[in-house]
């Protein structure tokens, strides 16, 4: 009886120690919050008049990754209880973000913008209307 007893708890508790392994590997988890941290910021800047914002919905990035949302959801979860895998996680998209912002801003602005400038400033349109009186 004793053997049975034994053998009960220790089939419980290697049963309660088992941790679940995330269905998403944690190269394409940093792409998926790569994507939508990108997608996040596009949405908080689309108010302003002077930008063009193309908006992604969340659910369009997960499909891109073939994913579904309960997929992704189960996967942060089970690495939220690792803090150590998941600030590397966060520090990969971080570093990615860091990244990608030093190429744009190491860009040359198009030159599209530079014909896009009035040929006169406002003190020479001023100076022409006054000769014209």
């Amino acid at each position: 009886m004793k053997n049975v007893i034994s053998i009960f708890f220790l089939i419980i508790l290697v049963g309660c120690s088992k941790t679940e392994k995330a269905e998403i590997p944690q190269g394409k988890m940093v792409d998926i919050l790569y994507d939508l941290t990108v997608s996040s910021s596009a949405r908080s800047t689309a108010n302003r008049r002077d930008t063009i914002q193309y908006v992604v919905d969340y659910k369009q990035i997960l499909k891109k990754h073939g994913i579904d949302s309960l997929k992704f959801v189960k996967a942060q979860k089970i690495y939220q209880q690792d803090p150590d895998v998941y600030a590397v996680i966060y520090d990969s998209v971080n570093k990615r973000i860091q990244k990608k912002l030093e190429e744009v801003r190491a860009t040359e602005p198009d030159k599209e913008e530079e014909k896009l400038r009035p040929l006169m400033n406002v003190k020479d349109f001023k100076s022409l209307r006054r000769n014209k009186e």
